[in-house]
């Protein structure tokens, strides 16, 4: 039998297959399932900044403190206690659950980042997955100053916190390629390619502004996990459109360590995970892989344009050979 095993973050995982931040992983019994159904982890459900206001829907009745009180708890006080129900769901996960579960936090006030954080390492988390994200809107401030933001949070969350960090990048950033390297220089152990937020549609018979829900970009993915890997000091996911077990190949085959996975649950159910790793042994039975290791990263950028495998098939990754493919296509 193929050996799925796959370290990443620094921590062991049955398979590189992770149930991405989303409802199955918002309590026990949702991360139970995907343990039962084959995850080699969890991401658990980010709950933002913002929602946490909203759910948590505080009302003077239920405290026994003057109504100036809360509304300082409505403004932000209640924040610099993480969520309970987070570091509850993680207390107890842990009790049974045998694969890694990580925490996602989501904030945009600055001083919370650090005590979410140390409050859900606290809570016995095995990872924690930033979610950092800043919309550039002046002016008059370069991309420089939003993506130094990133390193910024980093440095002070590592600098309380010993357990793995990872980020999930947007793929909207001026240099993917300087900032990753930034971020893993800085004691960043992965960083998730990519994160994939509501895009902003109009309704032209109402004359209103809607979000609709973001969708991964496979390829997009795959192309800068195969740029970054093996050149950057840290470990690499990809997360948006996992479809098939193939793609959890390709992905690995470019140097990703694990593949993060949402939407296909959605759609399929959690079941489809054996389906999934069924086929990526099969897959390795039939080239003859012993394990993952033997074969990830194999046709990253940085192996192919080592091993010269054959020329130009490293610039399948970049612009270099646009009019050469496009030809082919004629």
């Amino acid at each position: 039998m193929a050996d799925l095993t796959a370290s990443y973050m620094g921590l062991k995982l049955r398979n590189p297959l992770i149930v991405g931040s989303c409802d199955f992983t918002r309590n026990v019994t949702g991360i139970r399932k995907c343990e039962e159904a084959g995850a080699g982890a969890v991401v658990l459900k980010s709950i933002f900044e913002e929602q946490f206001l909203i759910e948590e829907d505080i009302l003077e009745k239920d405290y026994n403190i003057y109504p100036e009180a809360v509304d300082y708890l409505r403004s932000g006080g209640l924040l610099e206690y993480a969520p309970q129900r987070i570091c509850q769901v993680i207390e107890e996960a842990k009790k049974t659950i045998k694969i890694p579960v990580i925490a996602s936090i989501n904030c945009q006030t600055p001083k919370l980042w650090t005590r979410f954080a140390k409050q859900l390492e606290g809570a016995g988390a095995d990872g924690l997955e930033l979610n950092i994200y800043y919309l550039p809107l002046e002016l008059g401030v370069p991309g420089a100053e939003y993506e130094e933001f990133h390193v910024k949070i980093l440095r002070e969350i590592r600098g309380v916190v010993k357990i793995p960090i990872s980020i999930k990048l947007s793929s909207q950033l001026s240099s993917i390629p300087y900032l990753a390297s930034r971020l893993a220089d800085s004691g960043c152990d992965s960083l998730v390619l990519f994160n994939w937020f509501m895009e902003p549609d109009i309704d032209v018979q109402r004359l209103r502004t809607r979000n609709t829900i973001g969708r991964g970009n496979f390829n997009q993915t795959l192309r800068w996990v195969a740029l970054l890997a093996g050149r950057i000091s840290c470990e690499l996911a990809s997360s948006g459109g996992l479809k098939k077990g193939e793609d959890i190949i390709k992905q690995l085959l470019a140097g990703a360590s694990a593949v993060q996975a949402c939407s296909l649950f959605y759609q399929k159910g959690l079941k489809v995970i054996q389906d999934l790793l069924v086929e990526m042994e099969t897959w390795m039975k039939d080239h003859h892989f012993a394990s993952v290791e033997d074969f990830k990263g194999e046709l990253s950028f940085k192996k192919q344009d080592l091993n010269v495998r054959g020329i130009g098939e490293a610039e399948a990754f970049l612009r270099a050979q646009y009019m050469k493919v496009y030809k082919k296509f004629e």
